[in-house]
């Protein structure tokens, strides 16, 4: 019995320094945690640092590339370098103001400006909408195509960008209104020209900087028909009309020879929609170039936005029936 009580000593020293051991390690992962919990809070805080950059460098960059373009370079189904190009069948677009040069000398830049961005970025919406790739603007000319890089069948691209060259049409009366109102007295007006071919699309330029576009005879002959074309008319290839006949209403213009082009090109003006392809005709009807509008009797106080929208589209529709079928001098280019 007298031994046993050195021997409880002995083991309460012995607890009692494994105790201050395990306090020693808890105090020591407790450092560790706070450290690893401040770095890893450091990390998560630097981390949505580097996601908002690069959200705030995407919506830059959305503005810069169309959606398509933007979707297959993030996506990675897009090359980014000049040895990317293939060949195949698209439906181009050129419009330009007629006149808008001439403007430049008498109206004001913030003005000019002005008219011009709010013409941008309506025939942009319009584009969207239909899902065309915007090529570029150069100054006041648009260029779109349909079938790249997303493809698309003939007929389908044909058929959107007649829907969309007709829609950017009747948006200029709206437009017009608007610049009016802003002081701009002269009545701009928008001609454009539509084909159907094989391009060459791809990236091309330098390493450096490259541009994500198309090239060949067929987008030429685009421009050369817009270039053709009255104020306020839409020229098309047959190429494109035979894509689109059922659903358009189209005058033949004839076989014109165009700078650069080696065979004559039969000429189509597109008119409108038919009118069983037409998406409103409550106040509409045109059939065999016969136009009539229905009897419209409405207090303007409280028409409801989708009627106001319906009279518009119908009254704009109609106007833009009477200048194409408005017989305009021959261009001579």
């Amino acid at each position: 019995m007298a031994d046993s009580k050195p021997n409880q000593q002995t083991e309460i020293k012995a607890l009692k320094n494994r105790i201050s051991e395990l306090e020693d390690e808890l105090s020591d992962t407790q450092v560790l945690y706070e450290t690893t919990m401040e770095h890893g809070t450091s990390l998560e805080n630097e981390l949505m640092t580097q996601n908002d950059r690069m959200a705030e460098l995407q919506s830059k960059m959305r503005k810069y590339l169309s959606p398509q373009l933007f979707q297959a370079l993030v996506g990675g189904t897009a090359d980014a370098d000049t040895k990317s190009h293939t060949r195949v069948k698209l439906t181009i677009y050129f419009s330009d103001i007629v006149g808008f040069t001439d403007l430049t000398d008498s109206v004001e830049p913030e003005l000019l400006s002005s008219v011009l961005n709010s013409y941008l970025t309506r025939m942009s919406e319009i584009a969207l909408h239909y899902g065309g790739t915007i090529d570029k603007f150069v100054g006041d000319a648009v260029m779109v195509f349909f079938g790249a890089p997303e493809p698309l069948e003939a007929q389908a691209q044909a058929e959107r960008c007649v829907r969309m060259a007709l829609e950017m049409r009747e948006a200029m009366y709206p437009l017009r209104a608007e610049w009016k109102l802003k002081g701009i007295t002269q009545m701009l007006q928008v001609r454009a020209g539509i084909n159907t071919g094989i391009c060459t699309v791809g990236n091309f330029g330098s390493e450096n900087r490259m541009d994500y576009t198309i090239i060949g005879n067929q987008v030429n002959l685009a421009a050369r028909l817009q270039s053709a074309a009255p104020p306020d008319g839409i020229y098309m290839s047959s190429k494109t009309y035979s894509l689109v006949e059922d659903l358009v209403v189209a005058n033949f213009i004839g076989s014109r020879q165009f700078k650069g082009i080696h065979k004559a090109v039969d000429v189509w003006e597109l008119t409108s929609l038919s009118q069983e392809n037409l998406p409103d005709s409550r106040y509409l009807e045109i059939i065999d170039n016969h136009l009539r509008i229905k009897e419209v009797d409405v207090d303007a106080a409280i028409l409801s936005g989708d009627e106001r929208d319906a009279i518009q589209k119908a009254l704009s529709r109609a106007l833009v029936h009477l200048a194409a079928n408005t017989p305009h001098p021959v261009d001579e280019k």
